[in-house]
């Protein structure tokens, strides 16, 4: 068991209490209750106006599934920017923090990470910001020389999120948020992090949400937080990654009856067929009326919440899990980082989505740093 002495003689720093609350989608009232106060006394300690006693804060780590030192580790205000979600429909306010907390601390892991393993250096500055009124030939321009940027070659994007890594996102693909909760990412100190929360199995829906966020970070890099203009530049730039205009147009439809049309194009180019008809509107080969009568016969046939075809599994992060069985070679383990870090070793892999045997092999693009290297 962690002794409390050393960690008392620390300042205890209420924002962590707070991180660790939210983290596990309490309220304050259902944090009291479970504590047996009052629901002012964990206002009071998180404000700062008093703190908790050892017996209390104690409890406080045991309720949490943290250990009583995460209370204690500095916190640092300007870390990390504010989130860019992929949805926002209704979602319950405690879900949106419980998300925030998870990027919060996933980048502070991160940083952890990288005082010991090499991570890809992040390649984000390439000159793509723009301003809320930006043209849609804009947002198309800049996701094409992304593509140039990153080395992709014409056609069909292979693997998105492998894409993301190689420049240096870290991605999770954790799919234990609200449904509503599509994806979302948030900036650090050296680079981002992009959570993708569907676990539906939809491999389209999760290329789609990760280049979304990618948009946001390309695109909105002086914003904290995304507005509805925003969105729907993040959800163009996405597209037009996916299906770049003039390499697409032979698998757009420009009539509601060529749905077998949609459905080769989305075995080609790994999207939905839902996004190829938005597509097939956007670059003006579908007239409004006409999407919308292709969207009534999609539904007809009940290809709105289950598309007929199946483009394979969900694309699966890599960079995490090649962290963690790095870390023996650069003289250290997943336990003492948890330890470091104040989390139980089993619930930081969690956290991670990393099996519990990831320890075999390291890739050449994530290396072991030389010992006691900063």
């Amino acid at each position: 068991m962690t002794t409390l002495a050393p960690m008392m003689a620390r300042a205890i720093q209420p924002t962590r209490m707070r991180l660790a609350r939210t983290l596990r989608g309490l309220t304050q009232r259902e944090l009291a209750e479970k504590l047996k106060v009052s629901a002012a006394t964990i206002s009071q300690f998180e404000s700062r106006s008093i703190s908790p006693s050892a017996h209390t804060l104690q409890q406080l780590a045991m309720v949490t599934g943290v250990a009583p030192d995460f209370f204690s580790r500095p916190w640092r205000e300007t870390e990390a920017g504010a989130p860019f979600f992929r949805s926002l429909r209704s979602t319950p306010q405690r879900e949106l923090e419980r998300a925030r907390s998870y990027a919060r601390l996933l980048l502070e892991i991160v940083d952890v990470f990288e005082r010991h393993v090499k991570l890809p250096p992040a390649r984000l500055q390439i000159g793509m910001a723009v301003d809320d009124d930006a043209a849609a030939d804009l947002i198309e321009q800049a996701a094409l020389s992304a593509r140039v940027a990153w080395g992709v070659p014409p056609g069909p994007l292979p693997h998105v999120v492998r894409m993301l890594e190689h420049a240096g996102i870290v991605v999770s693909a954790v799919g234990v948020f609200d449904d509503r909760v599509d994806a979302f990412c948030m900036r650090g100190p050296t680079r981002p992090v992009v959570v993708l929360c569907s676990n539906a199995g939809a491999a389209a829906r999760r290329r789609f949400d990760a280049a979304h966020e990618l948009g946001h970070l390309l695109l909105h890099a002086h914003s904290d937080g995304g507005s509805k203009v925003q969105e729907g530049q993040a959800h163009r730039f996405a597209s037009a990654l996916l299906m770049p205009a003039g390499e697409v147009e032979p698998w757009l439809i420009r009539r509601s009856t060529q749905l077998d049309v949609l459905e080769d194009g989305s075995r080609v180019w790994g999207v939905s067929m839902q996004a190829l008809v938005r597509r097939s509107k956007d670059l003006g080969v579908l007239s409004e009326s006409q999407y919308t009568r292709t969207m009534k016969r999609m539904s007809m046939y009940g290809w709105r919440t289950r598309e007929p075809v199946d483009i394979g599994p969900p694309e699966r992060p890599q960079m995490l899990e090649r962290v963690v069985a790095a870390l023996p070679a650069a003289g250290t383990s997943i336990a003492a980082i948890a330890l470091e870090l104040g989390l139980p070793r089993e619930r930081l892999l969690r956290m991670l989505r990393v099996p519990e045997d990831a320890s075999d092999g390291v890739s050449g693009e994530v290396v072991p740093m030389a010992r006691g290297a900063l």
